[in-house]
């Protein structure tokens, strides 16, 4: 029915689609809606969710051969987690933080973990917080290397690129910043890699194109989404509002685009933490939207998408 199974696995953001399931049954009942539908094949759960409930997924996922992703995006915005502190105390709690995460990953046997930078400090030399970034990683790298010694496979540590001026205001951050960062730590850790997200191209300034063949060698993780860079807008900023909401600036023809850049660097091609490369929807109802209708919304995206890309 999904051409891509071979080639790809499809994923989603679970905690971004269900924003609202917050208590553990409303989790699960989320969490299985997603299991149950043929369409995906990978699902991202939040660090945040009990270790209980963890398990329970990740015993779901093994059941219906669904990929297993954690998100520790969530732990390191709500607790204000800075790996790129330059004061070395901050920096190394956000490390024995994440260290920690790395082994409930392992616990609940996910395939990678995912990160994101810490905030982009004006007063600060950037080249410093860039170095101080990646020693933290690889110090995460080391860590869940050794773990695996024991587990029987290695954990994918992940950096997602966010924007750097609007709205998360993260370190890494445009492109080439993500490059100096990336070729450091790859070079040692090759459970390293990046996550490129769609929706915050735009929020960088930057061509998707130019994103991705820059970052080509260290690209792991892709997010799809949209975005809206119009001030007063209810979804502005870093909010991943649905596709084709007045406003945004990914359509389907973005979408399409990117699908031929990601065919372009050889992604589809690539061996990496998971089973298959993945592709995760990255969208998240506005107030008075419904999950499963932006959802349902995402997944029409995406197979227009790729008809233009492939054609029957």
């Amino acid at each position: 029915m999904y051409p891509w199974h071979d080639t790809f696995h499809m994923g989603i953001v679970h905690f971004m689609a269900f924003p609202h399931a917050q208590a553990d049954d409303e989790v699960l009942k989320s969490v299985h809606s997603i299991l149950i539908d043929e369409f995906f094949q990978a699902i991202e759960v939040s660090v945040l969710l009990r270790d209980e409930i963890l398990e329970r997924i990740s015993s779901q996922c093994e059941i219906a051969e669904v990929e297993f992703l954690l998100a520790a995006q969530p732990l390191i915005l709500s607790q204000k987690l800075n790996l790129n502190s330059p004061n070395e105390e901050e920096r190394l709690r956000a490390v024995q933080i994440c260290k920690d995460h790395i082994d409930r990953s392992y616990q609940v046997r996910a395939r990678t973990l995912a990160f994101l930078s810490g905030r982009n400090d004006v007063n600060e030399n950037k080249e410093v917080l860039k170095d101080k970034l990646v020693l933290s990683l690889e110090e995460l790298c080391r860590h869940a290397q050794e773990k695996s010694l024991s587990a029987g496979y290695c954990l994918g540590v992940n950096l997602e690129v966010f924007d750097h001026v609007i709205d998360k205001k993260a370190l890494i951050g445009p492109a080439p910043d993500a490059f100096d960062v990336a070729k450091k730590v790859k070079a040692n850790f090759p459970n390293f890699s990046l996550t490129v997200d769609l929706s915050h191209i735009p929020l960088l300034f930057e061509d998707p194109l130019y994103v991705l063949k820059l970052l080509a060698p260290f690209v792991g993780h892709i997010h799809i989404g949209n975005g809206v860079l119009e001030k007063g807008h209810t979804a502005y900023g870093d909010t991943h509002p649905r596709f084709g909401i007045a406003g945004g600036c990914n359509t389907v023809q973005e979408v399409a685009n990117f699908l031929e850049a990601l065919q372009k660097i050889g992604y589809f091609e690539q061996q990496g933490m998971t089973q298959r490369p993945v592709i995760s929807f990255e969208v998240k109802p506005l107030p008075g939207e419904e999950s499963d209708l932006v959802v349902a919304n995402a997944k029409r995206t995406f197979l227009t998408a790729l008809d233009r890309v492939q054609p029957k």
